[in-house]
C-alpha cells in the first residue's frame, strides 16, 4: 500500500534554506496527510496487489504459532542495524610487527562454498517482504458447517465409487455355492467407514482389546450392532484387503491431493519433510502448512526419488508467492535455496556440521552471508536461511515451524483407522490397505482443519470429538434404512437402540409393534355376510372318516393331512388353516350336535 500525495501537498512543500517555522508547520501538514503509522507498517511488508482477495482470516482458530511469535523485537532489530554499520566500516589499519593473520573473516566449505562475516556488496540486501497470508478455506470450504460436509470435499463420491467397484468385484471372486454375500452398496461403504472411524475414537489406547469387544453387549457400543453384523465388517475388510495393486491405492492417493489442494489456501509458513509411513517398502514426504499443521500436497514412492525433484513437486503451488518453507535435512540444497529466492520463496532449514556446506574452521560465534544465504550458529550446529525477511527471527522461525510434517503424522495417527483392521488381516502386508487407511486419517484430519477455518463452523473443536461426529454422520443413512425396512434381521430391541441413537422418538415404534402383535394373534376379521349361518343348513361331524390332504397346504407342496373339515363344506382343513367356534359363539345347544361330533365318540 503507497502513500499518494495529492498536488497541494506537493505545491506546500518548502526549500531546505527556508526558516525553521516554516519548516515544522510544514511538517504538521505532511503528517495529517500521511496514513496512520499502523498501516504505513504494513504497507513495507505487506503488498495489496500480491495479497489472495480469496483468503479470509479466521480469529478464532487456534494457531500453533502467531506472527509476531517469530518476529524481532525492537531491540534485536536495533542490534542488527549496528552490526549492518560496524561491518560497513572500513577496519582502521593495525601497526606493528608479525606476520598479518591467515583469518580475515572469509571460510570455505569442503563443496568449495565461499562464506563471510559480512555480507558482500555486490549481493542485493533486499529481502523478500512478509506478505502474511492467512490460512482459509477455498470455495465450498468456506461454508461447510459439519464434520461430513468438509470430509466430502476431501474423500469425494469418485473415491467412494472407486471402492465399491473394488469391494464387489472381490466379493463376486469369493463367492461360492454354499456361501453368496450381497453386494455392498454407496450406503454400506459410507457406514462401514464411519465404524472404520469410531473404532479409532475407542481403540486408541495403547493396551486395546479385540476387535469383536466392539460388538459385545456388555463392553462394545449400541452403533457398531445397529450399523452391521461382525461378520460383515470383517467380510467387507478381507475384500478391501484382497488381490489389489499398488495402482489402485495410487489413485486414491492422488485424488486426496487433488482435493486437499484444491479447498485450502496455506499460510506464509510451509515445511517439507520426510515422515514415517505405514505402508510397506515406501517413502513418504509431506508439504505442511506450519500454522494449522494441513497437509497441502505429499509424495508417496517405492522408487528413489531425488530430494531437489520432490521439494519442487510439493511447492509448486506457491511460487512467486513470497511464502517461506521450511526445508529437512535431506532436502536442505543450498543451491536450490538460492534458486528459490530468485522466485520469491524464502527457505529455512538446518546445517549439519557434517554437511559438505559447512565452513571449515568456522567458531561458530557469528553469523555468516554466502550470496543470499546466511548462518545462524545454534547449539553446535547452525539455522540456515536464504531470502528471509531481515524483520523475522530466523532462529525461532525454523524452532516454530520445523516439526510440522512430525506432529501432522502423530495427529493424524493418534485416532487412526488401522485400529479397525480384523486380527485375521493384521499380520499380512497388504499395502493397498495400508495406503487406504492413511488416506482416511489424512482426510479426517485436513477435514477438520478446515471445519475449525470455516466461519460456520467451531474453531474450538477437539480432533476426537469431530472424528466422533464424522462416524455418526457417515452411518446416520445406515441407521434410517434398518428403522424404515421391516425386516425379521432387525429385532424390536435393535429399532430401539437405533431410535435412541438418531434421537427420534421411540413412542410411535412402540405404538406400531403394540398393534403388530395383536394382529399377530389374531385370524382375521369376520365380514357380517360371514358371521351368521345359511338358514337350514346342517353342521356335519367337525371329524371325517379318513385323513385327507389339506387343500391350501397342498398348493405349497407340503401335503399335511387330517382328519379335521370343516362341518360346513366338509373340507379337510388342518390346524393352520381351521377355525375354532365354541357352541354358545355360535348359538348351537348341546342337545344339537350331530353325533360323531366328538373324537371319542367317532373313533373306530
Amino acid at each position: 500500500m503507497e502513500c499518494v500525495l495529492d498536488e497541494e501537498l506537493l505545491a506546500n512543500i518548502k526549500c531546505s534554506d527556508q526558516e525553521e517555522e516554516d519548516e515544522d508547520g510544514e511538517k504538521m501538514e505532511v503528517e495529517e496527510q500521511l496514513p496512520p503509522p499502523d498501516s504505513t507498517a504494513h504497507s513495507a511488508s505487506f503488498n495489496g496487489d500480491d495479497s489472495d482477495p480469496l483468503q479470509e482470516t479466521a480469529c478464532n482458530f487456534p494457531w500453533i504459532f502467531e506472527d509476531g511469535d517469530v518476529l524481532m523485537t525492537e531491540d534485536q532489530l536495533a542490534d542488527v542495524v549496528l552490526k549492518k554499520e560496524d561491518s560497513a566500516r572500513p577496519a582502521a589499519p593495525k601497526r606493528g610487527r608479525g606476520r598479518p593473520p591467515n583469518n580475515t573473516g572469509n571460510y570455505t566449505s569442503p563443496c568449495g562454498q565461499l562464506w563471510s562475516v559480512s555480507r558482500s556488496p555486490d549481493v542485493s540486501g533486499d529481502d523478500l517482504p512478509l506478505l502474511g497470508q492467512q490460512a482459509c478455506g477455498k470455495g465450498p470450504a468456506r461454508t461447510v458447517a459439519n464434520a461430513v460436509e468438509a470430509w466430502m470435499l476431501l474423500f469425494d463420491d469418485e473415491m467412494l465409487r472407486s471402492l465399491l467397484r473394488h469391494v464387489n468385484e472381490q466379493m463376486r471372486k469369493r463367492r461360492t455355492s454354499t456361501s453368496v454375500q450381497r453386494p455392498l452398496d454407496v450406503v454400506e461403504l459410507r457406514a462401514f467407514l464411519g465404524l472404520s472411524y469410531l473404532c479409532g475414537v475407542f481403540r486408541n489406547a495403547r493396551y486395546h482389546g479385540p476387535l469383536d469387544e466392539l460388538w459385545t453387549l456388555e463392553l462394545g457400543n449400541a452403533i457398531f450392532r445397529a450399523s452391521m453384523s461382525l461378520a460383515r465388517f470383517e467380510s467387507i475388510s478381507e475384500c478391501l484387503a484382497g488381490n489389489c495393486g499398488w495402482s489402485e491405492g495410487q489413485k486414491l492417493w492422488q485424488r486426496l491431493i487433488i482435493n486437499c489442494r484444491s479447498y485450502y489456501g496455506c499460510s506464509s509458513w510451509l515445511a517439507v519433510d520426510e515422515t514415517f509411513c505405514s505402508v510397506a517398502k515406501s517413502r513418504m514426504t509431506l508439504c505442511c502448512d506450519a500454522r494449522t499443521l494441513y497437509m497441502t500436497n505429499a509424495v508417496v514412492s517405492r522408487n528413489q526419488r531425488c530430494p531437489d525433484k520432490d521439494v519442487e513437486q510439493l511447492i509448486c503451488d506457491f511460487k512467486t508467492t513470497g511464502r517461506n518453507v521450511t526445508l529437512g535435512s535431506r532436502y536442505l540444497n543450498l543451491t536450490q535455496c538460492e534458486q528459490l529466492a530468485q522466485r520469491q520463496i524464502s527457505s529455512l532449514g538446518k546445517l549439519e556440521a557434517n554437511s559438505p556446506h559447512w565452513p571449515r574452521q568456522w567458531p561458530t560465534e557469528t553469523h555468516l552471508f554466502s550470496g543470499s544465504s546466511k548462518l545462524i550458529p545454534l547449539d553446535g550446529e547452525a539455522v540456515f536461511c536464504c531470502g528471509l525477511s531481515s524483520q523475522v527471527d530466523a532462529v525461532q522461525a525454523y524452532e516454530q515451524t520445523s516439526e510440522a510434517c512430525q506432529q501432522f503424522h502423530e495427529i493424524s495417527q493418534r485416532f487412526s483407522t488401522a485400529h479397525a483392521t480384523p486380527a485375521s488381516l493384521k499380520k499380512q502386508i497388504n499395502p493397498f490397505l495400508q495406503l487406504l487407511h492413511f488416506v482416511l486419517n489424512a482426510a479426517a484430519v485436513n477435514a477438520w482443519i478446515l471445519l475449525r477455518l470455516s466461519p460456520k463452523g467451531d474453531a474450538a473443536m477437539e480432533q476426537r470429538d469431530f472424528q466422533r461426529q464424522l462416524g455418526l454422520f457417515l452411518t446416520q443413512q445406515r441407521l434410517q434404512r434398518r428403522l424404515q425396512r421391516r425386516s425379521t434381521s432387525t429385532s424390536l430391541v435393535m429399532r430401539l437402540q437405533i431410535c435412541e441413537i438418531l434421537g427420534q422418538s421411540s413412542q410411535r415404534l412402540l405404538s406400531e409393534a403394540t398393534g403388530e402383535a395383536k394382529l399377530s394373534h389374531s385370524v382375521g376379521v369376520l365380514t357380517p355376510d360371514k358371521i351368521s349361518l345359511p338358514l337350514g343348513i346342517n353342521l356335519a361331524s367337525r371329524y371325517g372318516e379318513k385323513h385327507r390332504r389339506c387343500k391350501p397346504c397342498a398348493r405349497n407342496k407340503r401335503g399335511t393331512k387330517s382328519r379335521t373339515r370343516c362341518q360346513q363344506c366338509l373340507q379337510h382343513r388342518c390346524g393352520n388353516h381351521l377355525i375354532s367356534r365354541c357352541y354358545d359363539c355360535v348359538g348351537i345347544l348341546p342337545g344339537q350336535l350331530p353325533e360323531g361330533n366328538m373324537m371319542d365318540e367317532g373313533a373306530t
